[in-house]
């Protein structure tokens, strides 16, 4: 059985992944809503004054959102059990969502680029 000394000393080690994981993603989603603004948009033609191309962006700036609150929970969840070894899951978690707040911009701009 552990003491009280180690066992405030384990939980002093253990990382935070979940608030770590919560700060990347809203870093990704900021930039993956500049990409959007910046790549994009420019891309879009709309007549005139048409709204058509800023709801198509809120529209796919909703759309990636339920996916990142989902990582966020997962990671609440790991945090939760304080399992040891997840610093491979961690970094495969965040190049897959850095992969996509850069990919997926860049990916649109190119298939409309593409696709006239």
């Amino acid at each position: 059985m552990a003491s009280k000394a180690q066992f405030g000393s384990q939980v002093a080690n253990h990382i935070d992944h979940s608030k770590k994981m919560s700060t990347h993603v809203a870093y990704a989603l900021v930039v993956y809503t500049l990409l959007l603004i910046f790549e994009v948009s420019p891309m879009i033609k709309g007549s005139g004054m048409s709204i058509w191309p800023y709801f198509l962006l809120v529209a796919l700036v909703g759309l990636v959102i339920m996916p990142c609150r989902n990582l966020e929970r997962k990671w609440q969840l790991i945090d939760a059990r304080h399992d040891d070894d997840v610093e491979g899951m961690f970094r495969r978690d965040l190049i897959g969502l850095w992969m996509a707040a850069i990919g997926l911009p860049t990916a649109l701009m190119a298939t409309i680029w593409i696709i006239p």
